[in-house]
């Protein structure tokens, strides 16, 4: 596999290998990417809330409430507990999120380096300085909406309501996540 002898501290581009494009910066515009959001979070909540009702039904009282008011409608958690395993869930998604993007260049024998992008808002994980196969790239790109989602799904109809619900919270973060992956 080509690699770069680029360095921060050069000024110019290393040389491009036969049958790769030239390098470009990848730039995500936040619109584009908060209209993909906006469309994958709302399904996803259908999609996997939908199972979710389906598997627990009723069970799931013991985690959350949901109450119409006169103004409007209220979502409350059932305990300190809840809150503080919806907390973790995210951190834990956000951290197998990128974990599973890193395994996936691995597999194909980049070496991987990980970060936080705080003008984006986002972790991320690179391969730096090496010319990468688009084919490598779109499905680093997905492999974790298809690998955790599809290690997630089934955790849905665990006869634990709080687990199940953890679960739940997973899928959509991971699915918010992979909003990012999904245009690049």
């Amino acid at each position: 596999m080509p690699t770069s002898d680029y360095t921060p501290a050069d000024t110019l581009r290393p040389a491009t290998p036969a049958g790769y494009q030239s390098p470009r910066p990848l730039r995500y515009p936040p619109l584009v990417i908060l209209g993909l959001v906006s469309v994958l979070v709302p399904v996803a909540a259908v999609v996997f809330g939908g199972i979710l009702w389906y598997a627990q039904g009723t069970a799931l009282d013991a985690v959350f409430s949901v109450d119409e008011t006169a103004t409007g409608i209220t979502f409350t958690l059932a305990s300190g507990l809840v809150a503080v395993t919806c907390i973790g869930t995210i951190v834990a998604a956000t951290v197998l999120h990128e974990l599973v993007h890193g395994l996936a260049y691995r597999w194909f024998g980049y070496d991987v380096s990980y970060g936080v992008a705080p003008q984006l808002g986002a972790f991320y994980v690179a391969a730096f300085h090496q010319f990468q196969e688009r084919t490598h790239n779109i499905i680093v790109g997905i492999a974790p909406l298809v690998v955790l989602d599809a290690l997630l799904l089934p955790v849905l109809f665990v006869p634990l309501p709080l687990l199940a619900f953890a679960a739940f919270l997973a899928l959509l973060f991971n699915t918010a996540g992979a909003a990012g992956d999904l245009y690049s």
